[in-house]
């Protein structure tokens, strides 16, 4: 396997809420953030704290680990690109709205 294809959700503060990717599976979970930041030109975004969730599942993939390693990443339908220690979404996973009643932001 040398590419895994993901459909990456990114936070509401992000200038874009959906992108599907072409990431090289050998790369741990660090380096595909850095690649994902850089792919969509928002490397200045970043803090250090990024990861990836896997709503489907309800869990953070591991820094350290490659991607290889989750054979489930071929299967859920996105994976979210946010930050560790943001706030969990208490809503129910996967909504395509964004909104929600979470409460996030303010439109004026």
């Amino acid at each position: 396997m040398a590419a895994l294809v993901l459909r990456v959700k990114f936070p509401m503060t992000y200038p874009l809420i959906y992108k599907t990717l072409r990431v090289d599976a050998t790369f741990s979970t660090k380096e595909a953030v850095r690649f994902i930041a850089e792919a969509v030109n928002v490397v200045s975004l970043l803090t250090g704290s990024e990861g990836l969730y896997v709503p489907d599942e309800k869990r953070w993939l591991d820094d350290s680990t490659p991607l290889s390693e989750y054979e489930s990443l071929q299967d859920v339908e996105h994976v979210e690109y946010r930050d560790r220690n943001a706030p969990m979404d208490n809503g129910s996973g996967g909504g395509s709205s964004g909104g929600g009643d979470s409460g996030c932001c303010t439109v004026m």
